[in-house]
């Protein structure tokens, strides 16, 4: 460490100026750069091409659009701040280091909780489409979808305050928001599979024809499967990115604290790789959302 760190002692983990994984480190640098620019520009595109785009006005894609917001949250400030929260570290910076490493899993934690219940509201959507379709019209409006997104993003922000306050308490609170929001997406998504098959095997008996038919017969069903289903790929991928996460708590309370710059590492890893679910979700909604496909490309001819 330097003088200035030797004269002000931090009581955070510095894993380069220890002379470890340095290599790591810069490179953690610039994948997390190359990414920030590649998720900054995607979903710059899917929000504008969902808000130039009128046809795409509905509650659903109002909710993909907050999803995409949120990951471009991610790109263009989350992933410069943890670019720089690594530079400092390299550069011995110890003063830019304790502050950015304060910031970092403020802003972190809130657009992980926002992007979680951003993917949960997506879930009860699609549930309320298929249970009340009839009224889903009048029910779920384009305003109520706005006002959803206002309330997820006001609540991420005043746990991620409570994290950064009073984080005991606020981890445990963080925790069981994060369980009951994951019991709902996964309760909504099980009864919506369920009544889907219940449903196909009505119109089967009724009519006497093969079940593989019954898509044909029916496309309102045919469609919205499909789009549960390229629901279901933005979940589980946001699940996957992040589900090592619980494996780095668990381990972090079970190892001794003798490994704790192991623990910062992996935790860093950990971050670079969950930021690539921002990074590959544009490419995920183009290659499976066919109405967001042909109206990015009529706004990027727009544009050209």
């Amino acid at each position: 460490m330097n003088s200035s760190c030797e004269r002000q002692p931090t009581p955070y983990i510095m894993i380069a100026s220890k002379n470890m994984c340095l290599q790591l480190v810069i490179f953690l640098c610039i994948v997390n750069s190359v990414t920030a620019l590649v998720s900054t520009t995607g979903n710059f595109l899917v929000v504008v091409t969902i808000w130039r785009t009128p046809s795409l006005h509905s509650p659903s894609f109002v909710l993909l659009s907050g999803l995409a917001l949120s990951d471009l949250a991610v790109g263009l400030i989350a992933q410069p701040i943890f670019v720089v929260l690594n530079s400092a570290d390299i550069y011995d910076n110890c003063d830019l280091f304790s502050v950015l490493y304060r910031v970092h899993p403020y802003l972190s934690s809130q657009l992980l909780v926002v992007t979680f219940a951003t993917v949960c509201a997506t879930a009860v959507d699609r549930f309320l489409a298929l249970k009340i379709h009839l009224r889903y019209r009048e029910l779920v409006t384009v305003r109520r979808a706005l006002f959803c997104l206002l309330s997820i993003w006001l609540t991420s922000t005043i746990l991620a305050l409570w994290i950064l306050l009073h984080h005991p308490t606020g981890v445990i609170g963080g925790i069981t928001l994060v369980v009951v929001v994951l019991f709902i997406t996964v309760t909504c998504y099980v009864k919506i599979f369920h009544i889907v098959r219940h449903h196909q095997n009505q119109i089967a008996n009724q009519f006497q024809v093969p079940q593989s038919c019954v898509q044909t017969s029916v496309p309102n069903i045919a469609r919205y499967r499909k789009s549960v289903r390229s629901l279901l790929y933005i979940a589980g991928f946001f699940c996957v990115s992040n589900m090592f996460w619980v494996f780095w708590v668990i381990a972090k309370y079970l190892m001794n604290s003798n490994y704790e710059d192991e623990m910062e590492l992996v935790m860093r890893i950990l971050v670079s790789l969950s930021y690539l679910n921002s990074c590959f979700n544009p490419f995920l909604y183009c290659w499976r959302i066919g109405e967001i496909r042909q109206a990015m490309k009529e706004q990027l001819k727009k544009m050209c």
